[in-house]
């Protein structure tokens, strides 16, 4: 029999895809709902920690670099494939590294998308509407 670890249930996961529904996509602007759902399964899992460490200096054991990879191929697995694009380029080496490298796409891009939905709203031509 195989020893357990706090990490069994993790392992007992074949689709991810069916846990978090949505995919990240920069067109639909859904970081928030996606990172919501994916850390609150994460936390499920027990691997939060994973996504959080704030020390990339101390070493993972085993067990903990193979269970990060699960989380890694998670985070694959539900970005779109221009995410997933740009993602592989960067060649995270962990699930942390992927998810700050992902957090820091969409906060860059709240600032730029606001900026284009202003200007789209200033250009918007209403004809003999009014603004009620």
């Amino acid at each position: 029999m195989a020893p357990t670890t706090k990490y069994n249930k993790l392992y007992a996961v074949t689709s991810v895809t069916h846990l978090i529904p949505i995919k990240l996509d920069l067109e639909k602007l859904n970081y928030t709902y996606w990172s919501t759902l994916f850390s609150n399964h994460c936390a499920a899992f027990n691997v939060l920690n994973l996504l959080e460490k704030t020390s990339t200096s101390d070493p993972l054991d085993e067990e903990t670099k193979k269970v990060d990879a699960v989380v890694l191929g998670w985070i694959y697995l539900t970005i779109s494939e221009s995410l997933l694009e740009r993602l592989l380029n960067s060649q995270p080496k962990t699930s942390h590294d992927a998810w700050e490298f992902l957090k820091k796409i969409f906060q860059d891009n709240r600032r730029s998308r606001t900026i284009e939905l202003t200007a789209e709203l200033r250009n918007l031509n209403m004809g003999d509407l009014t603004a009620d």
